[in-house]
């Protein structure tokens, strides 16, 4: 494929000229973060475009510094040369990429510099405590302030900001494809956050206060420093833009998300700053010890942040943290895959020290990449099909949850697993984007999971999004708070889901038992009583999981058409006395009058309200009553999704509309190996473990599925073809199943089926 810009027809009939990087592309990242700079002298910039022309990548992303501010390029002014570079190891990829069609895009602003530290500490972060900000851990037992940082975090609002804009100068002469900026780290928590001379400085002169040190989200003071280094970050994102556009237009500028680290934050840093970025990278480091599927949701949640933007995922070529050692060949192939299906590009992160000790699993990236090149066709242009969006609230996670930001985004992602084990199509919405009626259009179902804080604007959108037709699914404390994440006391959504607010249910357990199981909320959910709760892992401090067994108390509202489908049932005491004492829930008492579960209309549309956390049972124990509630409850108000696969939920699919196209990309994670046994805490015990509980295996087989079944729902299904473009576009035999085409295939790994009307 050729990354040079071209034209398509814009809405209106004119011709859109377009950028390289607004197409599919397949990205090698080749980082040199040695200390010793071991492998340095090997490394040449033209054999490094070979490597990536080599293994089927289009852009290569090397380093313009490294984290020791050693400079990889010749005539530097920001830094010294790597003392072991021969050549230019810049300038030689830019010349060799030029002649193989491989753009290169040079990073820049890695917040780590150990040069400029020695030559000027004053520019480093620090906590409020004085001691420096680093990006290492200290190790356990030594005092931080008689440790020497390696890679010390310099602080935006020192000069260093200055030394990073002539880097970004530097490079845009020597001619780079792109500039990418990596993440700042610069954190709002308190256990991260600056408190330099020079933030302490501007946040007088912007504000005329002086920075809390003590974290009080009820101070005015402190909510205000909160946001202001969010905005501090979106200021510099902003003026580096800037500088790249002012100076070579056509230069790609791109940002480092890493949407799973630092408790999310960066995700807000995407979603305010969206208008200064062309693409956004989402780092998924973490994605050894995340579900099958992490690299797929890591791209929606930044597509949703990004405003539908460019996204490009990697998957890193080693095993969790292990640079030097290369994880399987399989677990390489589907993470890049896991790119594809959630509808962004492939990138493939790689270590000098792996490329030269253990580079044979190399040949993993390189049949993706040829699946990309064939697929490329049938990516471009092509748009996530809508049917669920699940609100991604950085509000409620930054205020709501400012103690517990894991609570909110559990219950979140309870819900996408949810709907992705059940094959359903769903996307990620984020807090600006519900405020205007428009971003909601095409959508069946709005997911509200313990959406806490809701402005005006946003419930205005949902209630006309329901009155039209649309579906509501709503949890816990939805809308309980509105601007600036202020207490309501009431349900902002109390018309669209058709209940008053009277109060809260604090138990550490409790359960909810149906009304009427004959309802189709409760279609295979095979429990009479469904227990709301569990046991802490953290046992050593807290018998239970904070607030999971919580209920917001409800009534239906006078006059409404609601229905109560599931009441709360109150525990007999705190705690069980079987099994493990302690640790085990109580039998249920007594049935209240409280609902649990409510259905309502409001115009054309219809909700369901949970008053407890579903998404946080799900996430945490994977069990199917759990997993019924959700998709029956999205069905239910929805209706039948547009797409559909049938098969095991180890399955996952991805579902996109191109024209009169429909492309259902399938990706099996079933696997026999995959060991995951993290804990977040120690569980008390009268003896030592039976063994550790930080296993952590990649997948290394994979369990072939013979037939799983891909829908389409359309007027004409009869009309319609199907095929496999990556089995040289072998046609398949369609059938018609209640107004869906259907077409039934095997999965080894990665399958791509595609629906097109008949010529």
């Amino acid at each position: 494929m050729s990354l040079k810009g071209g034209e398509e027809r814009a809405g209106d009939g004119a011709p859109r000229s377009r950028n390289w990087w607004e197409r599919p592309v397949r990205v090698l990242q080749f980082n040199i973060e040695d200390r010793y700079g071991v492998f340095v002298p090997k490394i040449r910039g033209y054999e490094l475009a070979r490597l990536a022309k080599r293994v089927g990548a289009n852009v290569l992303v090397i380093f313009a510094r490294d984290p020791w501010g050693r400079v990889h390029y010749r005539g530097s002014k920001v830094g010294p040369e790597h003392p072991k570079m021969i050549g230019d190891i810049v300038r030689e990829a830019l010349e060799e990429g030029r002649r193989l069609g491989v753009k290169v895009v040079v990073m820049v602003g890695h917040t780590a510099n150990k040069h400029l530290f020695e030559k000027h500490k004053d520019w480093a972060q620090v906590n409020k405590n004085g001691e420096v900000i680093i990006l290492e851990h200290v190790p356990a037992g030594m005092d931080p302030k008689r440790y020497e940082p390696e890679w010390p975090q310099m602080c935006i609002n020192s000069p260093f900001f200055d030394h990073v804009k002539k880097e970004v100068e530097e490079v845009l002469d020597i001619g780079v494809d792109g500039v990418f900026l990596d993440s700042f780290r610069y954190q709002p928590d308190i256990e991260r956050a600056c408190y330099c001379k020079w933030c302490r400085r501007k946040f007088k002169e912007d504000t005329g206060y002086d920075m809390p040190t003590e974290m009080d989200g009820w101070d005015s003071v402190w909510k205000t420093l909160w946001e202001w280094r969010y905005r501090v970050v979106k200021e510099k994102i902003s003026e580096l833009g800037e500088q790249v556009k002012k100076r070579s237009p056509g230069t790609l500028f791109m940002y480092n998300s890493h949407p799973g680290g630092w408790a999310g934050r960066t995700n807000k840093i995407v979603e305010i700053s969206r208008e200064n970025i062309d693409v956004v990278f989402a780092e998924c480091s973490e994605v050894d010890h995340q579900p099958p599927g992490f690299v797929t949701e890591m791209v929606k949640l930044t597509r949703a942040m990004a405003g539908g933007k460019p996204v490009w995922a990697s998957r890193n070529y080693f095993h969790l943290y292990r640079t030097t050692q290369s994880t399987t060949p399989l677990a390489i192939r589907q993470g890049l895959r896991e790119a594809i299906v959630g509808g962004g590009s492939p990138w493939l992160l790689i270590f000098s020290i792996s490329y030269f000790q253990d580079p044979k699993a190399l040949r993993a990236a390189e049949e993706v990449f040829r699946e990309h090149m064939i697929l490329e066709e049938y990516l471009d242009g092509a748009e996530p099909i809508r049917y669920a969006a699940i609100i991604a609230s950085n509000k409620t996670r930054d205020h709501y949850g400012r103690e517990r930001p894991q609570h909110y985004v559990d219950e979140v992602r309870g819900f996408y697993y949810a709907l992705t084990h059940s094959h359903l199509p769903v996307e990620y919405i984020a807090d600006r984007d519900i405020e205007d009626p428009a971003n909601l259009r095409g959508y069946s179902v709005i997911i509200a999971a313990n959406t806490a804080c809701m402005t005006d604007a946003a419930i205005s959108a949902v209630e006309e999004f329901v009155k039209e037709g649309g579906g509501l699914v709503a949890t816990y404390l939805t809308s309980t708070r509105g601007e600036g994440c202020v207490r309501r006391y009431e349900i902002g959504l109390r018309k669209v889901l058709g209940i008053e607010r009277t109060g809260m249910l604090r138990h550490s357990w409790t359960y909810i038992k149906p009304v009427e199981e004959a309802h189709p909320i409760f279609d295979g959910v095979l429990k009479e009583m469904i227990l709301w709760g569990d046991m802490s892992y953290e046992f050593v401090r807290l018998r239970v999981a904070p607030m999971l067994g919580y209920h917001t108390v409800v009534q239906p509202a006078e006059g409404s058409p609601t229905e109560v489908l599931a009441r709360i049932v109150l525990p007999g005491g705190r705690f069980g006395y079987e099994y493990t004492l302690g640790r085990s829930p109580p039998p249920a008492s007594s049935e209240t009058g409280a609902p649990a579960i409510t259905t309502s209309k409001y115009g054309v549309g219809s909700s369901v309200y949970f008053s407890g956390q579903l998404g946080r049972h799900y996430w945490r124990t994977g069990l199917p009553e759990y997993l019924g509630l959700i998709r029956n409850s999205i069905t239910y108000v929805a209706g039948d999704p547009p797409a559909l696969l049938e098969g095991p939920s180890t399955v996952h699919a991805g579902y996109f509309r191109q024209g009169e196209r429909t492309i259902i990309h399938i990706i099996n994670h079933s696997y026999n190996q995959r060991i995951l046994a993290t804990s977040i805490g120690s569980v008390m015990q009268p003896l030592p473990p039976y063994s550790t509980a930080e296993a952590v295996h990649p997948p290394r087989e994979i369990i072939p599925v013979g037939e799983v079944t891909a829908k389409v729902l359309i007027d004409e299904p009869e009309k319609m073809r199907a095929y496999l473009p990556l089995r040289g576009n072998k046609e398949i035999e369609t059938f018609v199943s209640g107004g869906y085409v259907a077409a039934k295939v095997g999965v080894r790994e990665y399958e791509v089926v595609v629906f097109e009307p008949k010529a």
